[in-house]
């Protein structure tokens, strides 16, 4: 899976928003899971964001070259993963996608704006007692817990999805231009340009979330 921008964009904030990127230093679950719930409630409807594990940050900006983590950690981050997105209600699935920059290996986990939202997460979800669940949004760079009024406008965006995010189920191979995508792809610097060709535009567009084959 390849991420639909230049890692270096992210990295640098351009391009995209900087409240929907955030730099972590290291694999933290309980801090980590809140921002996915916020980011997939997407309060603002801006497409969700980034999450960038093994980058530190100073002011805001990310230190390079970036900290990384090991490589026998990823596959035990991605095990764990799987345990924690069940503990959100509804459950969220996101995009966990390796890349490697300034030789260090880094993950970054692409969240979209959830189809099922709102979204509760647990205040820990590392705890093994019973776990209070909480909805989170971004507030400029941050991910806070929604208050009484948040909640309620939250809630009335009950299966509201920004327009540019949804998959179009009607859409064909013959409704896309392949050479109008591969140049968007190309300007984004994003190595999916080079998949078209390969694996075909269904395939790559459903990695973007654009459009996909018929719900079953």
């Amino acid at each position: 899976m390849e991420l639909e921008i230049n890692i270096e964009d992210l990295l640098n904030k351009r391009r995209i928003e900087s409240d929907r990127i955030e730099f972590k230093a290291s694999w933290n679950p309980d801090d980590t899971y809140r921002s996915i719930c916020a980011f997939a409630n997407d309060f603002d409807n801006v497409g969700g964001g980034y999450i960038m594990i093994g980058v530190e940050e100073k002011n805001g900006i990310a230190v390079r070259p970036v900290k990384g983590i090991q490589e026998y950690e990823i596959d035990a981050i991605k095990k764990e993963m799987i345990g924690y997105n069940n503990t959100m209600v509804p459950a969220c699935f996101l995009k966990v996608i390796d890349e490697e920059v300034d030789g260090k290996c880094i993950l970054v986990l692409w969240v979209t704006t959830g189809a099922g939202r709102p979204y509760k997460a647990p205040e820990h979800v590392t705890s093994k007692k019973e776990k209070k669940l909480y909805y989170y949004i971004r507030y400029a760079s941050s991910s806070i817990r929604a208050n009484a009024e948040q909640e309620r406008e939250l809630l009335s965006m009950t299966d509201y999805m920004p327009f540019d995010m949804k998959p179009n189920f009607k859409a064909t191979e013959d409704d896309i231009s392949v050479l109008l995508l591969i140049e968007h792809l190309k300007k984004t610097k994003s190595r999916l340009s080079r998949q078209v060709l390969q694996r075909g535009v269904m395939d790559v567009l459903g990695d973007m979330q654009l459009l996909a084959g018929p719900p079953e």
